[in-house]
């Protein structure tokens, strides 16, 4: 089962997330039907935004938003979850392969320069709004200079998400380690060093059986931890279809009469799940 794990380490104090989505990912991507460019760019977003939803206050209305937007080719990544393990994602272009543009998978390349966004919203009167350049056109990285820059906590993320030959998911999860104020410098130096010395990298471990929780205890030196807190991890939209007919209020009336009259109705599909919604001429009258 995919889910998610809040830990703590009392030795260093640290905390940590860490989040195991093969068959989420896998959900998500073959609703886009994906081309491998695209699928390992959305799978890390999925992976990126689940770990940062983990940082939500658990089974709360919290909620986050996480979009990478840039200048290339796959153009947008929009990724959203919340305090209940539930995501759903979109990517633009999801068969960006089909061009011919690239010859191995580059994330950096997909996406090129641009922004990240993150909107929380934590309950409070205003939704809490950052953005942040894409920097490194990594994922891991950004989201954590992001955390740094915009959140002040100093952090490091581990993103795994790997394929096999025929472009199918064979692992896919992610770590976050994240300072409290009083956490000693060289303990942060020491996970830095331990991450960065890893004799096989998170997805190879993972394909291959081991435990994340095992693999983060390497990481702090096998030190003792506490897993907090234990969320399962689903693809689910919240779409309906009542949410997208009053989306149809927002549409000018002259359009609308024009769905009326040309169409005799409007189908309306959303780009998350791409769910299809029907909407019949009385439905359209009743927004005019």
């Amino acid at each position: 089962m995919d889910k998610i794990s809040r830990i703590y380490c009392e030795k260093l104090k640290l905390r940590a997330y860490t989040v195991e989505s093969r068959t989420t990912v896998r959900d998500i991507v073959k609703i886009h039907e994906t081309t491998p460019n695209a699928t390992v760019a959305l799978g890390r977003v999925i992976n990126a935004a689940a770990l940062l939803g983990a940082t939500l206050k658990p089974e709360s209305d919290q909620s986050l938003l996480l979009k990478f937007s840039g200048e290339g080719p796959i153009r947008e990544i929009h990724a959203q979850t919340d305090a209940h393990g539930n995501i759903r994602a979109y990517v633009a272009n999801p068969k960006i392969d089909e061009s011919g543009y690239f010859d191995s998978i580059n994330f950096s390349k997909a996406i090129g320069a641009g922004l990240i966004t993150v909107i929380k919203d934590i309950n409070m009167k205003e939704n809490y709004n950052s953005i942040t350049p894409i920097l490194n056109g990594e994922v891991a990285s950004d989201i954590a200079y992001y955390l740094t820059a915009s959140e002040q906590i100093p952090s490091a993320i581990i993103i795994a998400l790997n394929l096999d030959s025929n472009g199918e998911i064979k692992s896919s999860g992610g770590i976050l380690i994240q300072t409290f104020p009083d956490t000693d410098p060289s303990v942060v130096e020491k996970i830095e060093y331990n991450i960065n010395n890893m004799e096989e990298d998170l997805g190879t471990r993972l394909n291959r059986g081991d435990d994340i929780i095992s693999v983060l205890s390497e990481i702090f030196d096998n030190e003792a931890l506490q897993v907090l807190s234990t969320t399962g991890l689903r693809h689910n939209c919240s779409c309906s279809r009542e949410t997208l007919l009053s989306a149809l209020k927002g549409i000018d009336n002259n359009e609308i009469e024009s769905m009326i009259r040309e169409d005799n109705g409007a189908e309306l599909t959303c780009t998350f799940c791409r769910k299809t919604y029907n909407f019949s001429v009385d439905d359209l009258k009743s927004l005019l």
